[in-house]
């Protein structure tokens, strides 16, 4: 990352005088992004809304010394920077509490450390908690795009959840998806619900929002404020586990909430299902097979389960050559091409 610019820096004066205004804290995980993290802070402090933030805390889980560097130039760049560096092995559910401890305002917004907020997030979605509403998580929709390659960005479909009559079924069913790096929630239902799970090392952002849909409504802002990056050494990318790691959350919430253990077959179905489509996608033929033949184990009357084990047949071929532009876009979203 090039050194600090000096526009990154806001005089301190200027910014106390609009501490009435800020009401929104954003945290950010980090760990070896020193190539992206100075872009996502950038997207943070390059708000449309940026005099609302009071302060940006990035919490590092014992990164290599090139992502240290990088890190200690950024918590120079502007008087609301902190930087805590861990020890490492912490995982990203204690990260994001370590963050979120070390700040007071009543709403808190999440942010990966090689994503990139649009310049009006928070502008557009902060009204959305200006009430005492029963808004305690708001999500919105996102782009997704691999690595360095922008222009490869597509956008991502996400369900609406806002008007279910009973959310935590509807979340524990269908889930949206609601990424990190799109969430603002109140500080007081996070409290609540006893923070992130140190845990769960994967899907823990899953676990707090079915934790929070018991005490709050969750809002959609139907448009992709999040450039989403994805990277084969995420956390999830390329791993083979990640269906015991659905399992594992979907049983805590069941064992928490005893009546969600009978839907706890359908959702691991879907689950799979949305696996070996991906894995379909990513051209793993094999894997898709295997994740399409478990979802129809689990929900035998899922028609979308059967479709995705129709798509991972011999059919495979004729159906990927017959939607080749689609799929290619899709691909090249996901970094399967890099």
């Amino acid at each position: 990352m090039a050194p600090c610019h000096s526009s990154w820096r806001q005089p301190v004066a200027g910014i106390m005088k609009e501490m009435q205004a800020m009401d929104v804290s954003v945290v950010m995980t980090c760990y070896n992004e020193g190539p992206y993290i100075g872009a996502a802070v950038r997207s943070v402090l390059d708000q449309s809304a940026a005099h609302r933030i009071a302060k940006i805390v990035i919490a590092d889980d014992g990164s290599g010394q090139e992502t240290l560097s990088v890190l200690r130039d950024i918590q120079n760049c502007d008087p609301r920077i902190s930087v805590i560096f861990g020890e490492g092995g912490v995982g990203p559910a204690e990260q994001r509490n370590r963050a979120i401890a070390q700040t007071t305002t009543p709403l808190i917004a999440i942010l990966d450390g090689d994503d990139i907020w649009s310049r009006e997030k928070l502008e557009l979605q902060l009204p959305l908690f200006e009430s005492d509403g029963p808004t305690g998580l708001s999500y919105t929709g996102y782009f997704s795009f691999p690595n360095d390659d922008l222009t490869a960005a597509r956008r991502a479909t996400v369900v609406d959840l806002t008007r279910s009559k009973d959310l935590v079924a509807a979340y524990f069913l269908n889930d949206p998806p609601i990424l990190p790096s799109t969430v603002i929630m109140r500080r007081s239902v996070f409290d609540i619900c006893g923070g992130f799970d140190p845990s769960l090392r994967v899907f823990e952002e899953t676990d707090l929002y079915l934790r929070m849909a018991r005490y709050c409504r969750f809002s959609l802002l139907d448009e992709p404020l999040l450039y989403k990056r994805n990277r084969g050494t995420s956390i999830t990318g390329g791993r083979k586990d990640l269906m015991a790691h659905h399992a594992l959350v979907a049983f805590k919430a069941a064992s928490e909430e005893p009546r969600l253990m009978p839907l706890v077959p359908i959702r691991l179905a879907e689950r799979a299902r949305k696996l070996a489509n991906h894995r379909l996608l990513l051209g793993d033929r094999a894997g898709a097979q295997g994740l399409s033949r478990l979802a129809v184990r689990l929900d035998p009357f899922s028609y979308r389960a059967w479709l995705a084990r129709l798509a991972s047949s011999l059919l495979a071929g004729p159906l990927l050559s017959l939607a080749s532009r689609e799929f290619g876009e899709r691909r090249r979203a996901l970094g399967a091409d890099q």
